[in-house]
């Protein structure tokens, strides 16, 4: 009866760390704009014609790298101006402890036609995640930059986009 009760805890806590050595790697949910969700893998519509963040982790061994991009929404009154923002990251993980640092950048080009660039500005800052991984859950919850913040496994569904906005 003792032994069946060594294997039982050796079991649990086997499963216990291959949950923790599951990989980061792929896409997540990029959560600073909205309460963090309590589905495990949120599921969403496309995108369409709404911007977002489009964020990516790759794991190698205890390295991440990571990758975030802006998106702006589509459609509309042609825009005077065009703003490309992104992240370019790098960092360890721990355990279920993942820290990330990295370039924040932002280029804003102004038009002087509805085509022509006219002028650049570009602004450079650095950038931390300190994140821990939920076993409940499965998200990466923490902080970017000292502020609350959270990434979330996602899948989409399809949805009927129509026409894009006037």
């Amino acid at each position: 009866m003792r032994r069946l009760a060594i294997v039982v805890v050796l079991a649990i806590s086997a499963g216990r760390f291959a949950a923790a050595a599951g990989s980061l790697s792929g896409a997540w949910l990029f959560g600073d704009d909205r309460p963090e969700p309590k589905e495990s893998v949120v599921s969403l519509a496309p995108r369409c014609w709404n911007g977002g963040v489009d964020f990516t982790l790759a794991e190698n061994g205890k390295k991440l790298t990571g990758e975030a991009r802006w998106t702006e929404p589509s459609g509309g009154v042609a825009r005077n101006s065009s703003r490309d923002e992104s992240e370019t990251l790098a960092g360890t993980r721990d355990g279920d402890h993942v820290v990330l640092t990295g370039r924040h950048v932002v280029v804003t080009t102004d038009f002087a036609f509805p085509s022509v660039p006219d002028s650049q500005q570009t602004g450079e800052s650095i950038i931390k995640y300190d994140l821990r991984l939920n076993r409940k859950t499965g998200h990466l919850v923490g902080t970017r930059d000292g502020q609350p913040f959270w990434l979330a496994r996602f899948r989409t569904h399809h949805a009927d986009c129509g026409s894009p906005p006037p």
